[in-house]
């Protein structure tokens, strides 16, 4: 389990990387979305954020995303959308092939 740390004006915040569903590149800034509903801004990149995390729980499904596969409630193969837990639908641009092959689960 890792741990990133935010930093405001008036503190600094430890969070695990298992409290994160999801994160949003916007630019140079990534928003990350926590399972408690919070909504954190990092002033790195998503390519930084996803090197820290580390690919054994993270996947990048486009140049956009980055989410936490054990919040993944479904993917819709059809319309290319991974539907998570908190009901945040991200439209995901690798191939279906590779979304499964990352995401190391059985297919029944």
């Amino acid at each position: 389990m890792k741990k990133l740390m935010f930093s405001s004006q008036e503190s600094l915040r430890v969070i695990s990387s298992l409290d994160i569903i999801y994160c949003k590149s916007d630019n140079c800034y990534t928003s990350v979305f926590l399972k408690s509903g919070e909504e954190l801004i990092a002033c790195k990149s998503l390519k930084r954020i996803a090197q820290e995390l580390g690919s054994l729980t993270f996947i990048r499904v486009n140049q956009s995303y980055l989410i936490n596969k054990d919040f993944i409630k479904s993917i819709n193969k059809k319309s290319k959308i991974v539907e998570l837990v908190n009901n945040q639908s991200i439209p995901f641009t690798v191939t279906l092939k590779d979304l499964l092959m990352n995401l190391d689960i059985c297919i029944f």
